[in-house]
């Protein structure tokens, strides 16, 4: 793909050919999938992954073949892979093969999951105790600070809204999210995007746009316009510290967001960081929090995703301050349900690798400046069709509104065609509502399967840039413009 001179930093192309091994399979039988509604529209038989290792999975397709894909965007949904991800799940795994011993044998058999009105397992302590050394607050043995368990990410953004709001005494209801955001599945959990109704729940302040130009200067006067407008009505203010899938890895200038965290505080309005996807170190920059890399203090913060292992789901919200007064008036978090921090397999999961991710922090770092040359080099070569960004292991590539691509109906297709030729060379990224795609793999991933994804993604924008003619689109004019 290319050659990096280490002190220049320069990278020079070279050619390659993918390497994709295909092989005939026998059809599993996929009628069923006409019945089911997953990540593809409705009906669509959907590829079968057969086998993983790390970013490597093994896939049979709906044609009977089978193939090696590098699927590297799945939104920070898992962390380690191999002997690694085996070493997590080592103890729940024993703790299981007990129980089912118990369970043949018709004894007593420890519990493997329990209804939250039924009490707790023995797991949920070393959990606590696992988390509390990575908050983002110094001074947590003098704190108040309670944690709620969820299974996913926009259950924890709700639980984090409900235990604040339950916390001011102003009585203010509304919560604010950025104009451009993603907590949650856009039909019903908070977020920009309103695709059933309005959410008179909230109301959106202004962000930031990945690649746009930018006035610092003029935008902290918007969102203080902002906060004097609703002040006395917003509660929380919701903020991703860096953008997930709604701005494609895009992180928060570091100066702009904590101005924008500290004079919302002032203004007597909590924050919540929602690290669902840019925490447990994915960031890069050195701690399980990126809220606490920035010195944020938020008053609270969400977590989630790869906590889990990427194996069990769990979730969860902590709030800075509040347990006192709300264990005073009678009250725990309104968000809860049957399977609210209840399976201990998940729990013990989540404590191993809270216990294992900061050994690998100096490690995501140096990936990181590795992808940061890749996607620098993408850009590049996408003579202005793309604009690149992102940290540690969360990266990501946005469509500019270069020429005809500042209209939907070309990023579509532009988007559409992207999609197709990661497909056609083995690269499997996530790709997002606003245009362009991800890069998220396993934090044990190595430097010779990152530069891999390199080489793939080097040829899926070189075909891209060829399908949609962007030499001659990039200069043509939107409808309508002058």
């Amino acid at each position: 793909i290319f050659n990096i001179d280490r002190r220049t930093k320069k990278a020079e192309r070279i050619t390659h050919k993918p390497n994709i091994r295909m092989k005939n399979s026998d059809q599993s039988d996929i009628s069923a999938h006409k019945n089911y509604a997953g990540r593809l529209p409705a009906g669509d038989e959907q590829p079968l992954v057969l086998k993983k290792d790390g970013v490597k999975h093994v896939r049979r397709l709906p044609n009977g073949q089978c193939e090696e894909i590098l699927s590297v965007g799945l939104a920070c949904s898992e962390c380690f892979s191999g002997r690694r991800l085996a070493k997590l799940l080592q103890p729940g795994f024993a703790y299981e093969q007990k129980v089912m011993e118990d369970l043949m044998s018709g004894q007593y058999a420890l519990p493997l999951s329990i209804h939250t009105s039924g009490g707790v397992s023995e797991a949920l302590s070393d959990f606590i105790q696992a988390l509390e050394p990575h908050l983002p607050w110094n001074n947590t043995k003098d704190l108040d600070w309670c944690l709620s368990l969820q299974l996913e990410g926009a259950s924890a953004v709700w639980a984090a809204i409900d235990m604040l709001l339950q916390n001011d005494k102003a009585g203010r209801q509304l919560v604010a999210v950025g104009n451009v955001s993603y907590h949650g599945p856009p039909s019903t959990s908070f977020g920009s995007r309103c695709p059933l109704w309005d959410k008179t729940h909230q109301v959106t302040y202004p962000v930031p746009n990945a690649g746009e130009p930018f006035d610092e200067v003029l935008y902290m006067n918007n969102f203080r316009s902002f906060l004097d407008q609703y002040e006395d009505r917003v509660g929380v203010l919701l903020i991703e510290p860096q953008w997930g899938s709604s701005q494609a890895a895009f992180p928060w200038p570091t100066k702009l967001l904590q101005s924008v965290v500290a004079m919302t505080k002032a203004r007597g309005i909590f924050v919540i960081c929602d690290e669902i996807m840019c925490g447990l170190g994915r960031h890069g920059r050195g701690s399980i929090f990126l809220s606490k890399v920035l010195d944020l203090d938020p008053d609270a913060i969400t977590f989630g995703k790869a906590i889990g292992g990427g194996v069990y789901p769990i979730s969860g919200a902590v709030v800075k301050k509040g347990r006192d007064a709300m264990n005073g008036n009678g009250r725990t978090a309104m968000q809860s349900h049957t399977y609210s921090g209840s399976s201990v397999r998940a729990l013990m999961t989540a404590t191993e690798v809270l216990r294992e991710i900061p050994n690998w922090l100096p490690k995501i770092s140096k990936v990181s400046e590795e992808f940061s040359h890749i996607f620098g080099y993408l850009e590049r070569i996408s003579d202005g069709m793309l604009i690149t960004h992102g940290q540690g292991l969360m990266w990501g590539a946005l469509f500019s509104k270069e020429g005809k691509l500042r209209q939907g109906e070309y990023r579509n297709i532009a988007t559409s065609l992207l999609r197709k030729h990661c497909g056609d060379l083995g690269v499997l990224p996530y790709i997002v509502p606003a245009g362009g795609f991800m890069v998220t793999p396993v934090m044990d991933i190595d430097v010779g399967t990152v530069y891999e994804i390199g080489k793939r993604l080097e040829q899926v924008v070189i075909r891209t840039m060829r399908d949609i003619q962007w030499t001659s689109i990039r200069t043509e004019i939107s409808h309508g413009e002058k």
